[in-house]
């Protein structure tokens, strides 16, 4: 008996530490030198600001990179559910095979996201936000 009360506290001890340890997943994003152009437009509109400035998208790129936080939610759909405004994000490749890819940058309940589809939901820091978004009101 003393045996399979051993085994089963080992057992509990190795899944309650692979299910408390957190992915902390970091956001896949292009390289710069790949990026021909960042596209920036919301979800409300046709209009978009197109960006192809390598140092400006040099900047883009790192800026959201080093200022998300991996929340652990999936993202399963082709765009963000149940948020009215979001901004759509596109990344379009110079090598035009592998063009473009998509992230989507919104508010819900006084945080910021970035979601790309089927990857991944990160957090995202307000400056960074407001810094992207901004750019469509210039």
């Amino acid at each position: 008996m003393k045996k399979y009360l051993g085994l089963a506290l080992v057992l509990i001890a190795i899944l309650s530490l692979t299910a408390c340890g957190g992915s902390n997943k970091k956001i896949s994003l292009p390289k710069a030198e790949e990026v021909k152009e960042i596209e920036i437009m919301k979800n409300t509109s046709e209009e978009s600001l197109k960006i192809e400035d390598q140092e400006e998208i040099s900047g883009i790129i790192e800026e959201i990179r080093e200022n998300t936080n991996d929340t652990g939610k999936e993202s399963v759909n082709d765009q963000p559910t149940n948020i009215k405004d979001y901004i759509i994000v596109k990344f379009h490749y110079k090598n035009a095979k592998a063009s473009p890819s998509i992230a989507y940058l919104y508010k819900d309940k006084n945080s910021r996201y970035v979601e790309q589809p089927y990857s991944g939901i990160w957090k995202l820091r307000e400056e960074t936000f407001d810094e992207i978004s901004g750019k469509l009101i210039k």
